[in-house]
């Protein structure tokens, strides 16, 4: 280690780098030219492997075990505040929980323009004619709360007064006015002079909706907006508002959560159960459990939201270390749930003798008198596209593609012409003239999707104005919020959609919701897929009937296995009866939230170099003296989808009924990988904890 003892005493800083180098890169810090000593949490540019870019301050220290001739300077501080405390807090934390290098965690954070120190003075200068926000009904509006909505906000207003820390679940029917209820407990919070909220959302197209009740409840507030779907400017300038403070709500997605937010004082989390708050990507976090982590670190409370929990959740909230809150009844006034219909196909023997449409005689006599009445109807199928597969009648040959174990889907692109596309790696191919096997010329289309849907009912209800919403349609940027305002100023008699037309809309006009085809998911190797299915349907069910102008509204169900769990208790409306059961399957066979996992994939362009590699990190965890009996390791298995983009796939599952023994294993086979990484070139790995999908 090298000490200084000169007169001009010299600073070295710990430079957090978004690098996979899981470690701290120190450098010099010259007082005199940064005018100013450093601070924990600054924004600085540094040379790092001959590039300029961008770190965060960590530590500072007066000594280094480099040679302090060697070390570089920084170079340039970014024109803001360091980033918050709590912000540096959680990113430590989830480095570790992830086993990721902090700046893996932490730079991501930080919009890209901010990461680059060529743009910091034209960001630091404030930007000329913003264009402000247009808000449908965003006059100052009073917020009326029925007697059960008013009541759990006084109890939420109760528990918060000391600004401690509590995780809260909120669980209401759909359609029970859950957005209005924390809305107005977070016009509570921000009486606070300069607090701040931050509201999570799980998905893009939920954002102007979302922003739009903010507006109108909080006209006098400014709401900074974070998402993917953002210009790089744009971002900056919403980031840098919350980061100084000036905006007082923060609306985002799951990136929101690693923002900067100096005054945060409390955070929900919309549809807490969905599966888009788990990133997916580079470092695999929950969004809802660092919202949960970070309130906790800093005294604030967290309010988790959902008519489905997930099944975590609403377990930790049975055993009371979440308090739960409970909104039973529609908000609107004559309101009721719907009624929920199942229609057994294997008995539908008209639909079975006509063309492969989907739909039953009785959903489709549904349909017409629905559009009789002049209300809006939904159809959901959760697969876009026109058909799943073509297929050779011939021989048997399907449509597959040539770097994924799976089918390339058929897509309609126009009247004339059609394509297949890989929704896995994004491969593109035109239809073959012939089949690739045998030669014959009759290739058909196997199953329906989202197009195939859409055209039938133009055919059959030609004077209805038919709608699509998937993630075809939405695309291209302002497409969404086009498709939902049309939805919502009734342009459309029929909407047809995936699982994006399921989350959190408001639609006033909906009387009926059909369901095609969700039988699929009942027999998944995901454990966890009756739980999704269930979610879905109940969430969709839910859009029916949200004012008293629809009437009794109904949805219907097709299915071939009516007496399925998911379909009883969504027939009763029993969403904790469902999780009741479901908790008694998962404590049987020791599956979460009764244990903790962690999956370790790898691959390769062979399986075989992705499995031996797995092999060989479960032979060295296992003889590891420290490694913890209370962990258990799976066999080396390939993956469900084994071949994505060329590369072969292979995992094995951690699991343990304690959560530290569990960190530790990981830690133990995380050593073993790394040391590997230079041994065996080209073959990928990492470590996800709490995997959502097995």
């Amino acid at each position: 280690m090298s000490f200084l003892h000169n007169s001009e005493k010299k600073i070295i800083v710990q430079v957090a780098i978004d690098s996979p180098v899981n470690k701290l890169f120190d450098y010099r810090w010259n007082e005199l030219e940064l005018k100013g000593r450093p601070q924990r949490g600054q924004v600085v540019a540094v040379n790092f492997a001959r590039k300029d870019c961008v770190g965060v301050v960590i530590n500072i220290n007066d000594e280094t075990e480099h040679d302090l001739n060697k070390l570089k300077d920084v170079q340039s501080i970014a024109p803001i505040n360091p980033l918050g405390e709590d912000l540096l807090a959680m990113s430590e934390f989830a480095a570790v929980y992830y086993q990721r290098a902090l700046g893996e965690v932490l730079l991501p954070a930080i919009p890209k323009q901010w990461r680059q120190n060529n743009k910091w003075e034209l960001l630091s200068k404030e930007r000329k004619n913003k264009k402000t926000l247009k808000v449908k009904d965003a006059a100052t509006k009073e917020i009326v709360l029925n007697p059960e909505q008013q009541e759990i906000v006084n109890e939420l207003v109760d528990r918060t007064v000391n600004q401690k820390y509590s995780c809260n679940l909120l669980q209401g029917v759909t359609g029970s006015g859950k957005t209005l209820t924390y809305l107005r407990w977070l016009d509570k919070v921000l009486e606070v002079p300069g607090a701040q909220a931050l509201i999570m959302v799980p998905e893009i197209n939920l954002t102007p909706q979302m922003e739009s009740a903010i507006q109108a409840a909080f006209p006098d507030k400014k709401v900074a907006v974070l998402h993917s779907g953002l210009t790089d400017r744009s971002r900056a300038d919403h980031w840098l508002s919350a980061h100084t403070g000036e905006a007082s709500i923060i609306l985002g997605t799951r990136m929101a959560i690693t923002s900067s937010m100096p005054n945060l004082k409390a955070i929900v989390v919309d549809e807490e159960h969905d599966l888009s708050y788990k990133q997916q990507e580079g470092v695999r976090y929950s969004a809802r459990d660092l919202a949960v982590w970070r309130a906790k670190k800093i005294g604030i409370p967290v309010l988790l939201v959902s008519a489905t929990p997930s099944l975590e959740t609403w377990f930790h909230a049975q055993e009371a270390r979440y308090q739960k809150l409970t909104l039973s009844n529609r908000a609107a006034k004559d309101s009721e749930p719907p009624i929920i219909e199942l229609v057994d196909m294997k008995q539908d023997k008209k639909t079975a003798n006509q063309n492969d449409h989907g739909f039953s005689a009785y959903l489709l006599d549904s349909l017409q008198k629905n559009l009789d009445l002049g209300l809006q109807s939904l159809v959901y199928i959760n697969r876009r596209g026109y058909s799943p597969v073509i297929s050779c009648e011939a021989c048997g040959w399907v449509s597959g593609c040539q770097k994924c174990s799976a089918h390339m889907v058929l897509h309609k692109i126009s009247d004339y012409k059609k394509n297949l596309c890989c929704h896995h790696c994004g491969l593109i191919k035109q239809i073959p003239k012939t089949c690739p096997e045998c030669g014959n010329a009759d290739l058909q289309p196997v199953g329906k999707g989202t197009q195939k849907i859409e055209e039938f009912l133009v055919k059959t209800f030609p004077q209805a104005k038919i709608l699509r919403i998937d993630a075809d349609t939405t695309r291209k940027k302002g497409s969404a919020d086009n498709l939902f305002g049309a939805v919502h100023d009734g342009e459309a008699d029929i909407i047809v959609g995936t699982q994006m037309i399921t989350k959190g809309h408001d639609y006033k006009a909906v009387s009926l919701v059909g369901v095609i085809d969700a039988d699929a998911s009942l027999f998944s190797q995901d454990y966890r897929a009756s739980e999704r299915l269930f979610a879905q349907l109940m969430q969709v069910a839910g859009r029916a009937g949200r004012s008293e102008k629809t009437g009794q509204s109904k949805v219907i169900i097709q299915t071939r296995y009516p007496n399925a769990a998911p379909y009883t208790y969504l027939k009763t409306n029993d969403v904790d009866g469902f999780l009741e059961e479901l908790k008694g399957e998962r404590e049987l066979v020791g599956l979460p939230p009764f244990s903790y996992q962690a999956l370790v994939h790898a691959e390769h362009k062979t399986l075989l170099a992705a499995i031996d590699m797995l092999k060989d990190a479960v032979k060295f965890s296992r003889a590891d003296e420290n490694w913890p009996l209370t962990v258990s390791l799976s066999d080396v298995i390939p993956r469900a989808m084994v071949r994505v983009a060329g590369k072969e796939r292979a995992q094995v599952l951690i699991e343990s009924s304690n959560r530290q023994s569990l960190q530790h294993a990981i830690q133990v086979m995380q050593h073993y990988l790394t040391e590997q990484n230079t041994k065996r070139k080209g073959v990928g790995w990492y470590i996800e904890r709490d995997p959502v999908m097995i």
